[in-house]
């Protein structure tokens, strides 16, 4: 068993934090069509699709909203845009809820992330290549999931990439840099001649790249000289990617979707 070249290709979305359930998430809908857009009528045969696990987190969370519920409930009766501010506060939740599960690392988060493995695992054993899309949050379980799938001797021999149960990684507006995360290094591929792809898209007003609650439009977060290793047998090619969206806030963080440019760089990827 193993990736057949010539099945199409699957580009995989990995959501970060969303509001809502599974049913309100269809990011993998807006890669779809920036592919076509971009292919221009270049044959290349994809599809894509998505891993969620909103509906994991909100049940892992449902304590922490009853408490918020309760004030909620008299700030939107009494306050002028009582409503808008209730939203934004439950948006508030989901953001950091979503981290704390992650931080905690605990069956929550184990959940979610053996939940990705296995799906990629499908996906290797129907043959098809495959590329992840990890946005925000999701990309600190794409880039675990890798890892782990590369201890398992089954995967990821460096000769051949028909091995691979993953093609290349894709990550926009990732925290991963961040120090409270604590991820800093990859797990070597072995002796080999080719290399795992991992690209890394960011922009510079995105405050969930940066910690920043503004970001700091004048400064870089760049991952690659954070991961990067000077071990011959670490077999990932590591790049950087500054996306200029054009917008700030939580506005930039959620602008990677349909950037021409980023889009344009996934096409390339998945031709090669």
């Amino acid at each position: 068993m193993g990736v057949e070249p010539q099945k199409p290709r699957k580009i995989l979305v990995v959501h970060g934090v969303q509001t809502g359930r599974d049913e309100d998430i269809n990011s993998h809908e807006t890669i779809r069509e920036l592919i076509i857009n971009r292919l221009n009528g270049i044959p290349i045969r994809f599809e894509t699709d998505i891993y969620k696990y909103e509906n994991i987190n909100d049940k892992a969370q449902k304590k922490l909203k009853k408490i918020l519920d309760f004030f909620l409930k008299r700030l939107t009766d009494k306050v002028p845009f009582g409503k808008l501010l209730g939203s934004v506060v439950d948006s508030g939740v989901d953001l950091v809820g979503d981290v704390v599960i992650k931080l905690k690392e605990d069956s929550t988060a184990m959940t979610i992330r053996n939940g990705l493995i296995k799906k990629i695992e499908k996906i290797y054993n129907e043959g098809n290549p495959l590329y992840i899309v990890a946005h925000s949050l999701g990309s600190i379980y794409a880039f675990d999931a890798v890892n782990q799938l590369i201890k398992d001797n089954r995967y990821f021999d460096r000769t051949s990439r028909r091995t691979w149960p993953v093609q290349g990684l894709i990550t926009l507006g990732s925290p991963i840099g961040l120090s409270m995360f604590k991820r800093n290094t990859v797990k070597n591929l072995g002796v080999g001649t080719k290399y795992f792809r991992w690209i890394n898209y960011w922009a510079r007003t995105d405050p969930v790249v940066s910690g920043n609650f503004y970001g700091k439009p004048h400064e870089g977060y760049q991952i690659a000289e954070k991961f990067t290793t000077d071990s011959e047998k670490s077999g990932w090619l590591i790049q950087d990617r500054v996306v200029e969206i054009g917008k700030a806030w939580l506005m930039a963080h959620v602008g990677y979707w349909d950037n021409a440019a980023f889009g344009d760089d996934l096409v390339t990827l998945i031709a090669n």
